[in-house]
């Protein structure tokens, strides 16, 4: 799986434009992040943003407000792990539970997650200062549970490669995708890196 992060803060070109020409290079999902709106501000955006998605075949993720996701018809959801401890989810396609070590992993898979979030696995632009945890952390997480494994965090067309030789199922990106002229470039090469490594 390769999923598009959203930062509508930090885009190469106005956040509707973006969206839709992400949407048109077909990435397997797009998480709606933008973190600092409201709930029903969320919402509303989630609703264009659904609309685009439809239109080119793309699943839309909607990030931490699981009620909104059911308000606009979106069938996946992820959620940082205190959320998903505290919060019941269900009635979704995925849930995706965002963990940072092999333990939370197993947590999120044994509370019902259908996927887990890893990272950050390289340095990362939206977390100016965090360490990143590495490969073999990633590798960790992988060897931990039987569910799908993504990685999240400073991947690219350059690392995306050594992120699925070591298990990941799939990657995550923003800044790449946010940032990009041509997203289908970033979509193409990852399809490419996938059926590389499955040999």
């Amino acid at each position: 799986m390769i999923a598009a992060i959203t930062d509508r803060k930090n885009c190469v070109r106005p956040f509707p434009e973006q969206i839709a020409a992400v949407a048109e290079a077909k990435p397997d999902m797009i998480i709606l992040r933008e973190k600092d709106l409201s709930r029903d501000e969320y919402a509303d955006l989630a609703r264009r943003c659904m609309a685009v998605c439809r239109a080119n075949g793309v699943r839309l993720c909607v990030n931490t407000f699981a009620d909104a996701a059911k308000d606009v018809g979106a069938a996946d959801v992820q959620m940082p792990m205190p959320l998903f401890r505290d919060k019941k989810t269900e009635g979704f396609d995925n849930i995706i539970v965002s963990v940072h070590s092999p333990e939370e992993a197993a947590e999120a898979r044994d509370l019902g997650a259908d996927m887990v979030m890893f990272g950050n696995v390289f340095e990362a632009l939206c977390k100016p200062g965090a360490p990143p945890k590495g490969l073999e952390a990633l590798k960790a997480v992988c060897s931990a549970v039987d569910i799908p494994v993504l990685a999240v965090g400073g991947i690219d067309t350059l690392n995306m490669r050594s992120v699925l030789s070591r298990g990941a199922a799939g990657v995550c990106m923003m800044h790449h995708f946010m940032m990009a002229e041509r997203p289908s470039d970033i979509v193409q090469a990852y399809r490419e890196a996938r059926k590389e490594i499955r040999g």
